[in-house]
């Protein structure tokens, strides 16, 4: 819970230059709503790079298929291709 500004039942912080406000609502307790927000964020974050990787790793095995012996894999890849 670092680097949050809490006052009363509301508390803010700035992530990715963005202003990010909870409040505690009727649970009243500030603390618990911010390590939620906290873990599902961190749980956001995981899935995002989960699914930046399987882009990558296909862009890379979509390059590897392309390549024939001696063409040292000089294909362009198409960023607007969504196979």
């Amino acid at each position: 819970m670092h680097g949050w500004i809490i006052v009363g039942d509301a508390a803010t912080k700035r992530v990715n230059g963005k202003e990010v406000i909870v409040t505690a609502g009727k649970s009243g307790d500030i603390r618990s709503v911010i390590r939620a927000w906290e873990d599902a964020e961190r749980h956001r974050m995981l899935y995002e790079l989960g699914n930046l990787g399987r882009l990558v790793d296909a862009a890379l095995a979509r390059l590897q298929s392309h390549r024939t012996p001696g063409s040292r894999g000089r294909h362009a890849l198409q960023t607007d291709d969504t196979r």
